[in-house]
Formats: C-alpha cells, structure tokens, sequence
C-alpha cells in the first residue's frame, strides 16, 4: 500500500511534480482548516487567512517531499536497470537473458538461439589493454544491436561470450542474420595505426518446444565449439552428429579446463 502511495505521489516529469505538490499542498490546507475548526469553534479567523496559513506551511514541505519522492524514484529505476543491463555494453546481462529466453520459450514460439564467441579476444586485451577490450566488446553490442528485430532478445552472459535468440526464426534466416553478424568488426586503438577487426565464432540450435533452454545453450555451446574446431570466424548449427562419442561435449571440455586450472 505504501509503495502505491509513493509511485502515485512521486513525479515522472515536471506536469507531474506540480500536479503532486498541488495535491499535497491542498491536503496540508484541508488537514489545517480541520484543525482550526476543531480547536476554534466561532472561527474568529476568516477563512482566507486559514487557507493561506495552509499554503504557506504545507507548500514548502509538499514541494520538498515532492522532490525527493522524484529523485527517489529516479534511483530506484537506475538501480532496476543496473541489475538488469550489463554496465559495459548496455545489452541484457545474463540473469536477465536467461529470464527473457525462459519466457519466449514458454511460449513455445519458433526460434534459434546463438551462442557468439570474440575470436582471439584474450590476444586484443594481452596486446592493447583492456581499456581496448571493452571498447571492442562495445563495438561487438553495437554490431548485435543493428541487426536485431523488435521480439529478438541478446544479451552478454560474460566476458566476450554473447547470446541472441531469434525468435520466429527459421535456421536459414538465422544463417542470413549471423552472415551480416558475422563480417569482420573494427575497433580503434590509440597510437596503433593499423586497421583492427575482431570476428565471431557462432554455435546455433533450433529451438524445441520440448527442450529445457539449459539444453539448448548445452547444444549451442557444443555447435560453437565446433565452429572454433572450424578455424574460427563462422557459424555452425547444431545437430545429432555433433553428439558422437569421439567428440567431447561443451560441458565436459569446461569440466576439464576448470579442472586444469
């Protein structure tokens, strides 16, 4: 009930905030002509002069209340966006991701999902630094941003590991997207006067409307470890073929370098 109360007083622009502090302002005025009437039965004051005793007291303090409850509310929305965002790139971060993906899934909707992968990456931050790095994660969201539609969802899920689900995609318009996705992606350097460029390595899936998304992102992940085997710098759907037994899951080749380090 108090948090409705305050969504309701606080402002969302300036109409807003004078309309609140109106409001509050005419209550304190109420509350104080009660008061006087209560305490003063022959009313000796004119009504005018209670009116604007009102006004005079609760204005101040309805404008500060106002003003705060705004400032507030501001916080509370950039706090929401800061747990929901990933601060660097602006995209969705995984938690998020993993929710978005969970409910178009839900829905069983036609779809593919892409697990993409910055080729060489540790090379760009041993090199240049991170400062760098992150200028080309920046530039690698900028990329995913520009060809995504309204209902696909992307997000980082850490590092220079990345996700998009297409959804009502087929694979070969996934093929189409990851193509343009796909061309190599310059970024900047100060004081380096070559051309710079990262690629992608991408592992996509269909989606199965009776496959759990943990399974999926098993499936992705193990498709773009296949386009890493590849030379890296492509796209590779999964399939049963890339299940046989002479070729280790994703999951079990992360097993083992966990266990390595």
């Amino acid at each position: 009930m108090i948090n409705e109360i305050f969504k309701f007083i606080a402002p969302k622009d300036f109409k807003g905030a004078v309309v609140s502090v109106l409001l509050l302002t005419g209550l304190v005025v109420l509350a104080n002509g009660a008061f006087v009437f209560v305490m003063d039965t022959q009313m000796a004051r004119p009504v005018g002069h209670v009116v604007l005793q009102g006004i005079v007291v609760g204005g101040p303090f309805a404008a500060l209340f106002v003003a705060i409850s705004g400032h507030q509310l501001r916080l509370l929305r950039d706090l929401s966006l800061l747990s929901r965002k990933d601060g660097l790139t602006g995209l969705n971060n995984r938690r998020t991701f993993m929710e978005l993906a969970e409910k178009r899934l839900d829905n069983s909707v036609q779809g593919v999902l892409i697990l993409l992968d910055a080729d060489h990456f540790k090379r760009v931050n041993d090199r240049f630094g991170h400062s760098v790095g992150d200028h080309c994660l920046e530039e690698i969201s900028h990329r995913l941003k520009w060809n995504l539609r309204a209902n696909d969802v992307v997000g980082r899920l850490g590092g220079e590991e990345f996700a998009i689900l297409f959804t009502g995609a087929t694979i070969e318009q996934a093929r189409v997207i990851g193509q343009r996705i796909g061309q190599p992606i310059p970024f900047r350097a100060e004081g380096v006067d070559e051309h710079l460029s990262i690629t992608l390595s991408m592992g996509a899936v269909a989606i199965d409307p009776d496959v759990s998304l943990d399974a999926h992102l098993v499936r992705a992940d193990d498709a773009l470890y296949g386009a890493k085997d590849s030379g890296r710098a492509c796209m590779v759907v999964w399939s049963e073929g890339l299940e046989k037994p002479d070729m280790k899951s994703a999951s079990t080749r992360r097993k083992a370098k966990k266990s390595a380090a």
